[in-house]
């Protein structure tokens, strides 16, 4: 009987630690972080506040950072910050040595990334 017992409450309090929501796969995907351990392959300005950033050929993200950056279109190189090789978006997009922080990062797939262009 003591073992029967024993074994409700631990189902129950296995029950209680379970997760009550679930993510979606968009909210899991705007919450990535980008592994860049050697740098990154290209990138690509597509607003003044959003860049496609490759991490590899095949692993494109969209980085939209906190304010526009008026001539982001026009700059020819740029940095991000990481730590232990890992962007998040508590890391930097350095721009003509300004470092504009990093609101989200957003895998994309490869025809996605090659079908965005600059909208004004």
């Amino acid at each position: 009987m003591r073992n029967l017992t024993l074994l409700i409450v631990a189902a129950a309090l296995v029950g209680l630690s379970a997760p009550v929501t679930a993510s979606t796969s968009e909210e899991v995907k705007a919450n990535q972080s980008i592994w860049m351990g050697g740098g990154f392959s290209n990138w690509r300005a597509v607003s003044r506040d959003e860049l496609i950033l490759w991490a590899t050929p095949s692993r494109p993200y969209l980085i939209k950072i906190w304010r526009p950056f008026t001539s982001l279109r026009f700059v020819n190189t740029i940095g991000v910050t990481s730590t232990a090789g890992r962007v998040t978006k508590f890391d930097k997009v350095i721009v003509d040595g300004q470092r504009l922080p990093i609101k989200s990062i957003k895998a994309l797939d490869r025809e996605t990334a090659k079908d965005l262009r600059w909208s004004s």
